[in-house]
């Protein structure tokens, strides 16, 4: 709004109160100071950017690490920015400490930003970046971690940008068009960035391996973080749910994934075989529908949501 107006007053100010219409040495002008408030926005946010991944980095280096920065950061957007007063944030703090603050916690905390770390530096990027090996990197860490974390599920599903972290440093109102918002939607992960550049057929045997270790990571978080179930005859875990019906709908998606990107045959003969040995799952019709149409070389209608962990 700054910016706004200071172009207002300069207009303002460039044209005499009985000239309506613009000169041609007006509009050069108007442009030129266009450019200077242009040039001045974008170094301010990337000036803001570099101060942010600065902290975040520091902030990743360890779980205490991570831990201060988070309370550096609650203090400035809940309490001094709202002007609470310090001794209500010395009681949130030791209530803090008494019922959240845990080594798991601390931990989750760390991850998160490591991921926050990871998206900022993406929006800096050129288009063209591939990130799909640091993803991975971020990914993997969490799922090394998987039974540490069990209860942190709500601090990791957090919306990079709508972090305590991101908020306290200004950059919650950035966004990366169909860049995943947290490291365990493993879907949006692997559909975004790590599948894309696999999917051609210089790459099959990559994408195949790909595939297979994104169902194993589904089926470790929700074994580690999945509720146990209840003493109903009718109910069962989720893992258990996932291994009998989520888990094939994926092997499938992966076969289906193959054959469009050159392993036509191969692929064929395994969904066939998958079909066999799953003709009572719930989504057998629509498998064969789909196998009748790529077969005669048609073209698949948009999938559902994925349901790996249905």
């Amino acid at each position: 709004m700054k910016f706004l107006a200071s172009a207002v007053l300069f207009l303002t100010a460039l044209l005499p109160a009985e000239e309506k219409n613009l000169t041609e040495v007006d509009r050069q002008l108007l442009l030129e100071r266009l450019e200077e408030i242009r040039n001045t926005s974008d170094s301010t946010v990337k000036g803001r950017v570099q101060v942010a991944l600065a902290a975040f980095r520091k902030g990743r280096a360890s779980d205490s690490a991570a831990h201060d920065l988070y309370l550096n950061c609650v203090e400035k957007i809940r309490f001094e920015d709202k002007l609470r007063k310090t001794s209500e944030f010395r009681d949130w703090k030791l209530r803090h400490r008494e019922r959240t603050d845990t080594p798991a916690f601390r931990l989750a905390l760390r991850h998160q930003l490591d991921w926050l770390a990871l998206t900022l530096e993406a929006t800096q990027a050129k288009a063209e970046t591939n990130f799909a090996s640091r993803a991975t990197s971020v990914v993997d860490s969490i799922l090394q971690d998987a039974e540490k974390l069990k209860g942190q599920q709500e601090i990791l599903n957090e919306s990079a940008f709508q972090t305590v972290f991101a908020k306290a440093y200004s950059i919650n109102h950035f966004t990366i068009a169909d860049w995943p918002d947290t490291p365990i939607d493993l879907g949006a992960v692997y559909e975004g960035l790590i599948f894309p550049p696999l999917r051609n057929e210089e790459s099959l045997p990559s994408l195949r391996k790909a595939w297979l270790k994104r169902i194993q990571q589904e089926g470790i978080l929700l074994e580690k973080w999945a509720d146990p179930g209840t003493s109903e005859r009718d109910r069962k875990p989720d893992f258990e749910k996932w291994l009998r019906e989520g888990r094939k709908d994926l092997l499938w998606n992966m076969e289906v994934d193959l054959f469009r990107n050159g392993d036509q045959k191969g692929a064929a003969v395994r969904m066939l075989e998958h079909l066999k040995e799953n003709l009572s799952h719930k989504s057998a019709p629509r498998w064969i529908t789909q196998f009748t149409t790529l077969v005669e070389g048609g073209t698949l209608e948009p999938e559902a949501p994925d349901p790996a962990s249905e």
